[in-house]
């Protein structure tokens, strides 16, 4: 097989974990080459989260129009222009991808676009027929959507999130299965637009795979009743049958549900098949992810797995630090990055955010702790733009007021969180967010006012 060139680190997969890993490297000193079968960018930049928010941004305007006359302002019903709004999400995600394919240029990385697939120790294969040999090898391959037996997505009436995510239509009425994170942003976005949407959800609650405390839950799930969406949970979605009426969906309690769209959305799988993995001896977990140490090295010397690949919270920016990571370490600068401490946000209406330890897994922890919040109605800017829903929890040790973790579940809580990700972070008290002027009005004050709270000298609430 001929060699059509050589290279320090060869990465199989250009998404946020690979790219990033690319640039990282390149400007460490490292020759660095990426192969990318689609576009760069990968799962969140074109399937992922960046459609999904930019979708949530814009059918925000719907809600709020729908809302205005409740303050005075009246608008004509809104017209939707479906194809004209996929197309304006299209070049947002085209817009990043030239950026990502610039940065590449900029930092010297080198880009192949086929399929990459491990031949041999050293040696990657390519589409083309020809290949790649490379001193260190890193597989960020992302993820696929699950697909489960009954629902198949080549089916007409069956979506997953790739599918919905293209706008071919807007269903009258779309059940979506999965009350996980991406079946609810997807919910929040097809019931802005018009649609009836019912979640189904397996397991006795909504988000179950996300540490978040049941208060949060409780809130959302509130929120979402009010704005039409219906939940189920503890059922399972067991078949369907296409009819002159719509799809017919059964559910596991005997319940039968007309609906126009099924959307399978529960969960992703890593892409890890069909990559010769076993021709250099990388083991795959009992899941199908890839064994990894904590350095990130697979079971065969000299090749790392990053991201989505690798156990560990499938997030772009934890992809990202993964890739940071390996960069780091083979230019001989070993990073470290605690899994515990990522942040995560969801666009939900309202939005939830989260970083470090939930009330119930600290006190389930043993130790002493201390609990503040905040509600976003007590907050000014909150009722000025018409957004009093939720509210801002600390948690933090009894013995030294350094934060644990930090929930918030209301407008803007995805912007919101980062202030909180430095303070855990950082290992920073109560005091040192209490004690810090945050400028009024504004959203941040509910953080401090929340601090406050925990440590029993709050304004501007009933301390606890």
């Amino acid at each position: 097989m001929p060699i059509i060139m050589k290279t320090d680190m060869g990465i199989i997969g250009g998404g946020p974990g690979g790219y990033v890993c690319a640039i990282r490297a390149a400007q460490l000193g490292l020759k660095v080459t990426v192969i990318e079968e689609k576009t760069l960018g990968g799962t969140c930049l074109n399937v992922g989260c960046i459609p999904t928010k930019a979708l949530f941004s814009a059918t925000k305007l719907l809600s709020q129009t729908a809302e205005a006359k409740q303050i005075g302002l009246t608008y004509a019903p809104p017209a939707i222009d479906l194809g004209k709004l996929a197309a304006w999400k299209g070049q947002v995600v085209a817009t990043l991808v030239g950026g990502i394919e610039t940065l590449l240029e900029k930092n010297g990385v080198d880009v192949i676009h086929a399929r990459g697939t491990l031949a041999s120790e050293g040696h990657i294969a390519l589409s083309d027929g020809s290949s790649l040999e490379a001193e260190h090898i890193v597989l960020a391959t992302g993820s696929d959507p699950v697909q489960i037996p009954p629902f198949p997505f080549d089916h007409p009436s069956i979506w997953s999130s790739d599918d919905a995510l293209e706008l071919p239509e807007v269903p009258e009425r779309l059940a979506i299965i999965g009350g996980g994170v991406i079946g609810l942003e997807l919910a929040t976005i097809y019931n802005r637009l018009g649609s009836h949407v019912i979640v189904v959800e397996l397991l006795p609650e909504i988000l179950s795979t996300v540490d978040l405390d049941r208060r949060t839950i409780s809130t959302l799930k509130r929120a979402l009743t009010k704005n039409g969406i219906d939940v189920l949970t503890n059922t399972a979605a067991e078949s369907f049958e296409q009819n002159e009426t719509g799809v017919l969906l059964r559910t596991q309690d005997g319940e039968e549900h007309v609906v126009d769209r099924i959307l399978v959305a529960v969960g992703r799988r890593p892409r890890t098949r069909d990559l010769g993995l076993e021709s250099c001896g990388v083991e795959l977990d009992e899941r199908g992810f890839v064994r990894v140490d904590d350095k990130l090295q697979t079971t065969a010397p000299n090749i790392y797995a990053i991201g989505d690949a690798v156990p560990g919270p499938m997030l772009a920016h934890k992809a990202s630090m993964d890739g940071v990571r390996v960069a780091e370490t083979l230019a001989g600068q070993p990073h470290v990055l605690n899994y515990d401490l990522i942040p995560q946000a969801i666009f939900t209406d309202p939005e939830i955010a989260s970083v470090g330890l939930s009330e119930s897994r600290a006190k389930a922890s043993g130790s002493e702790i201390l609990v503040g919040r905040f509600p976003f109605a007590a907050l000014g800017k909150a009722l000025g733009m018409r957004e009093a829903d939720g509210f801002f929890q600390v948690v933090a040790n009894a013995d030294d007021h350094r934060i644990l973790g930090v929930q918030i579940i209301g407008a803007e809580a995805s912007d919101l969180i980062s202030e909180a990700a430095i303070a855990v972070q950082s290992g920073l008290t109560l005091e040192a967010i209490a004690e810090t002027i945050h400028p009024h009005p504004t959203l941040p004050e509910g953080l401090k006012e929340a601090a406050e709270n925990a440590l029993g000298r709050a304004i501007h609430t009933v301390n606890r």
